[in-house]
């Protein structure tokens, strides 16, 4: 029996096992050892590589063809990035960092983990690593390690000055706009507390007079008296008086809540929009430089 290893990890691989009368077959290496007279092909994966159901069950044959397309579809990946980064280059070189930074996207698409294409794409983004601009896109979000490295060692002085700007124009703002909001809280939920006490007041009246219908009005055909009838009418009036003044708090303590809410939120002010742009952007070189906030 001939056995042939792909790979030396000491893995769980497929056996391809070619019998004396030429036929094969295709098993788990945990299965028994092959029978005496086969030819055994074992295929085995490194530690942390995917387990490639497609290669189960391929003659030697179809897995050599099928090595090989993959083999050529690899190679032509990498020259269509290589022609990708080329061009990238001429195109950073040029000063066009637009149409630069589009090409090296297109090449890392190719080869994801290609160093060369990393560096000409944030070059590209990073205006030759001179703007920080880029650090405060979506672009920034989950940056690789080797992009970060990249960035501290040829931008950490810009980083780190930007940086400090941020923390500067925050330590500025902050006061004076959280102590507005805090104020603006405080007038804001007093409204809010008194349509709302309004409300359930003429809710409460709605479900009260309503009562006070249904019982005067299950008298009317049990008693002769006229007070039923007379007590229906005024309870009815009064339910729907009620109804009227419950749509309109319940309009009023629902903007009341919106106005209330909104305060909450930085950006409901120009200035309180500024401090939040501020902290995104230091949160954003923070994490470049590595810095717990």
């Amino acid at each position: 029996m001939e056995e042939r290893i792909l790979d030396k990890d000491e893995s769980r691989g497929i056996k391809l096992r070619r019998t004396a009368d030429g036929e094969t077959d295709a098993v788990d290496e945990a299965a028994a050892d092959a029978d005496e007279g086969e030819e055994e092909l074992l295929l085995q994966f490194a530690d942390g590589e995917d387990y490639d159901e497609d290669l189960v069950g391929l003659t030697p044959s179809q897995l050599k063809e099928e090595l090989a397309r993959r083999e050529r579809l690899a190679r032509e990946a990498h020259e269509t990035c290589m022609q990708l980064i080329e061009e990238g280059e001429e195109k950073l070189g040029a000063g066009d960092f637009e149409d630069a930074e589009l090409l090296f996207e297109q090449a890392a698409v190719f080869e994801g983990d290609n160093e060369r294409a990393q560096d000409g794409l944030w070059a590209a983004r990073t205006r030759n690593f001179s703007s920080a601009d880029a650090l405060y896109t979506d672009a920034a979000e989950g940056i690789s390690d080797y992009a970060r490295e990249l960035l501290l060692s040829r931008m950490r002085g810009v980083i780190e000055r930007e940086r400090k700007e941020y923390a500067e124009e925050e330590a500025a703002l902050a006061p004076a706009v959280e102590g507005s909001q805090a104020e603006r809280r405080e007038a804001f939920g007093a409204n809010r507390r008194y349509y709302l006490i309004r409300f359930f007041a003429f809710l409460g009246a709605l479900v009260l007079t309503a009562v006070g219908c249904a019982v005067s009005a299950y008298f009317i055909l049990r008693t002769q008296s006229i007070a039923p009838v007379v007590l229906t009418a005024v309870f009815g009036a009064l339910a729907f008086i009620a109804l009227v003044l419950t749509v309109v708090y319940s309009r009023k303590t629902l903007v009341a809540t919106r106005y209330f809410r909104t305060n909450e939120r930085l950006s409901s002010t120009e200035d309180g929009a500024r401090l939040e742009l501020v902290r995104a952007r230091k949160e954003a070189l923070s994490r470049i430089l590595g810095i717990e906030e």
